[in-house]
């Protein structure tokens, strides 16, 4: 039962047919033949109905296809940390990113990882942090970073929580929730669409009532909240809210840029306590490559970085609500 006679076996299952199988595989159809009557006569049990028309999996073949696809990864993990080992080589960094998480430290911190190891070859997507996850448990990255309380249970996950930043409602100067005598309450901040990625179930049941009027609705699969205009990019939010009543959800790092050029303002909300909870997440089963290591390790220094620039920057927040007064 080899590596390769496992991956014959599959190939098998997903053409259906000897004939698109071997061609596919690029072997001769009498060789994958024999190849899988070997496999079935070492388990001793019929994997494929054999048809006129194709191929069918029996039970056997169905409970094979189920443990052959881990089989196939566990082989694949052994030979990439032998290689590693062997090597010493640092290596690529492969990586998926939650939305705000790459907004922060995430693509700042591959920034700064290539300018120290220019040869380290980099693959990072960005992608909702449920789909981060499963990246991360099919082997697809070594590394993800975004939200973690939805992976609490998860016994094959390793997490580090790295970011609680304070979120914030963002509006435009002008807006009419800005020339009201006191400051506004969550409640009225409903009466407008909110712009940010999904926010999920943790922060949504204690954050927001249950009816959401304009801001958006709650995805009754997950419950998460699901904001009027969900954008998978923070980065690009700011252009919605620029010509619109929208208000956009965000960290004072995510728009420091539009804050300081006075093109957004931080609405002044008490009643708004919204903190990020994202980390890296990683199989711990599976050996890190030096490259990620590396990489972590210059997250972590923009993380610190950040929270020390949002001090300041709330400081300024502060400052220009107590002018305002």
């Amino acid at each position: 039962m080899t590596p390769r006679r496992l991956r014959q076996f599959l190939a098998l299952i997903e053409h259906a047919h000897f004939g698109r199988a071997a061609k596919a595989l690029g072997v001769s159809q009498p060789a994958l033949s024999k190849s899988i009557q070997l496999l079935e006569s070492e388990l001793g049990v019929t994997l494929f109905d054999r048809r006129t028309d194709g191929v069918v999996l029996t039970a056997f073949g169905q409970l094979l296809r189920e443990k052959s696809r881990r089989l196939l990864v566990a082989e694949e993990d052994l030979r990439r940390d032998i290689a590693l080992l062997a090597g010493g080589d640092i290596g690529a960094l492969k990586v998926a990113l939650g939305p705000y998480p790459s907004v922060t430290s995430g693509y700042a911190s591959i920034a700064r990882l290539h300018a120290r190891h220019p040869q380290i070859k980099v693959t990072a997507h960005v992608a909702g942090w449920r789909e981060v996850a499963h990246q991360v448990a099919t082997g697809a990255v070594d590394l993800g970073i975004a939200e973690i309380s939805t992976l609490q249970g998860r016994q094959e996950f390793t997490c580090e929580l790295l970011g609680e930043h304070v979120g914030r409602l963002f509006c435009r100067p002008g807006h009419p929730l800005l020339s009201q005598k006191r400051p506004p309450t969550l409640a009225q901040t409903l009466d407008y669409p909110w712009v940010a990625s999904r926010i999920p179930l943790r922060l949504a049941t204690h954050l927001l009532p249950a009816t959401l009027g304009c801001a958006g609705a709650y995805d009754p699969l997950t419950g998460d909240f699901v904001p009027a205009i969900e954008i998978d990019v923070p980065m690009q939010i700011v252009r919605f809210v620029e010509h619109s009543n929208a208000l956009a959800v965000g960290n004072l790092s995510t728009f420091e840029r539009e804050f300081l050029a006075g093109e957004v303002v931080p609405l002044p909300l008490h009643d708004l306590p919204l903190r990020t909870r994202y980390g890296f997440i990683y199989l711990k089963e599976r050996s890190l490559p030096p490259a990620v290591e590396v990489y972590m390790n210059e997250v972590r220094v923009v993380e610190e970085e950040i929270c020390q620039r949002e001090i300041v920057l709330a400081e300024m927040t502060s400052a220009a609500k107590k002018n305002q007064g």
